[in-house]
């Protein structure tokens, strides 16, 4: 029992490596999506980068076995790309009205949603520490973005601020899915399958939107850096991490995505650090002790 118990410990260590790994790799995307999304529409602009990414995926499961077809016979394959159809179209535009830094912080409080659906849907018991960790991370995300300046709720950016809430909604919906997917496909069938066919989705919206935009070469460095390491790799790590973790656990610690966005707003974009800023980043990172942590 000793030996069982060490191995799931194990495996719970490397799932919050992987799940702190996927949280660098999609905080750098907001820094990136800022800087290469000047004149191209956000819908087509995220068209491609989902394509991309599920060309990789797709790459990797024929690198490790092959892909079957009757993949796309589960109901969970589509439901997972159409809530990342509405992630992208709601981040993506909004991105566009918002900084980078607040991008990550609102998206990575997906965590408000995920708590409520596990406990309703898997039944999941938070406890008192993973309980403080969520309203610890909750308070530091709410610190970095806002100051405690409650003026800046009503600013020129509430728009933008909502569609980004309307996008960590949808990641908050692709907890239970991927759990329920898990259980008929291996993670790296159901990842590769919904990035294969949100697109499908996307790009008939960038189409209807009329203003698909210029589409430069100097936009491709910001779509391939996207697309091949911010869209199915880091899925991939955390759908990984999430067969050894918690809904809230994984979220939590997830909540580091909007600390490496504010880091790299601020070293590439310039936008503003204060000692707030820093506080609410160590609160993230406290909160994500007492979501992992065990004796």
């Amino acid at each position: 029992m000793f030996g069982v118990s060490s191995e799931g410990e194990r495996n719970e260590r490397s799932a919050v490596v992987l799940s702190i790994m996927a949280a660098l790799l999609f905080g750098s995307q907001y820094v990136v999506i800022k800087l290469g999304m000047k004149d191209i529409d956000p819908l087509f602009f995220g068209a491609m980068t989902t394509a991309i990414g599920g060309l990789v995926a797709l790459t990797y499961m024929q690198w490790v076995g092959r892909f079957p077809l009757r993949t796309f016979l589960h109901w969970e394959v589509w439901a997972a790309a159409v809530s990342t159809a509405g992630l992208i179209a709601f981040q993506y535009i909004g991105l566009t009205m918002t900084t980078a830094s607040v991008g990550g912080l609102i998206i990575g409080s997906n965590i408000i949603f995920v708590a409520p659906i596990s406990a309703v849907v898997f039944k999941e018991r938070l406890g008192w520490r993973r309980t403080m960790g969520v309203v610890i991370g909750l308070l530091g995300v709410f610190t970095i973005s806002t100051g405690w300046d409650l003026s800046s709720l009503t600013s020129g950016e509430i728009l933008g601020n909502v569609l980004l809430t309307g996008a960590s909604l949808c990641i908050a919906l692709s907890y239970p899915i991927n759990r329920l997917a898990t259980r008929k496909m291996g993670f790296e069938e159901w990842v590769t399958g919904f990035h294969l066919l949100a697109p499908l989705f996307l790009l008939p919206l960038a189409v209807m939107d009329g203003e698909i935009g210029t589409a430069s070469w100097e936009a491709a460095p910001a779509v391939l850096f996207v697309g091949a390491l911010c869209t199915s790799v880091p899925t991939l790590l955390w759908a990984k991490g999430l067969q050894s973790l918690t809904f809230v656990t994984s979220a939590t610690i997830l909540l580091s995505e909007s600390v490496f966005a504010v880091i790299l707003g601020l070293v590439i974009l310039g936008e503003p650090m204060t000692a707030l800023t820093i506080a609410g980043a160590l609160m993230v990172f406290a909160a994500i002790f007492l979501a992992s942590y065990k004796r």
